[in-house]
């Protein structure tokens, strides 16, 4: 998870840059593998991350922030966290973010996040989002070790 967290995050280096988010990377050494599609496991990373970059256009107070973080979930997963301090998701939406056409944003499809929730899933993991604090969305992936 590290070696993709970092791989994508090289990938967005530029347009975060461009963008003037700050990036703080906390990733646990030494994480268990976690089995999957390379390739799948990167493209919900980059959707995040891509997510949390469109959020951050809102904030104009230059606490533009983006988290990404890596840790052991118990013993048998690893969590993936994406965090933003964007404007955060409104509570009345969260339990629905997930739904396929189901779009926060105004050209948006609705499909990047259920796509995101059905490559997690036939990962047997699991997608989640909640609040942040003091402001911002928190997205947590969590897979299992195999």
């Amino acid at each position: 998870m590290n070696e993709m967290a970092r791989e994508v995050l090289q990938i967005l280096r530029g347009e975060l840059k461009e963008e003037n988010i700050a990036t703080r990377i906390e990733l646990k050494p030494e994480l268990p593998v976690v089995l999957g599609h390379k390739g799948q496991l990167q493209e919900v990373l980059v959707n995040l991350i891509n997510n949390a970059i469109e959020a951050l256009d809102a904030i104009q107070d230059g606490n533009r922030t983006l988290q990404l973080r890596t840790e052991r979930h118990g013993g048998d997963a690893i969590l993936l966290a994406v965090e933003d301090s964007g404007p955060g998701i409104d509570p009345k939406d969260a339990d629905n973010i997930f739904d396929a056409f189901v779009s926060m944003k105004p050209q948006g499809t609705g499909l990047g996040l259920a796509i995101c929730r059905m490559i997690v899933e036939r990962h047997d993991g699991q997608i989640s989002a909640s609040p942040a604090l003091p402001r911002g969305t928190v997205f947590n992936v969590v897979l299992p070790v195999r």
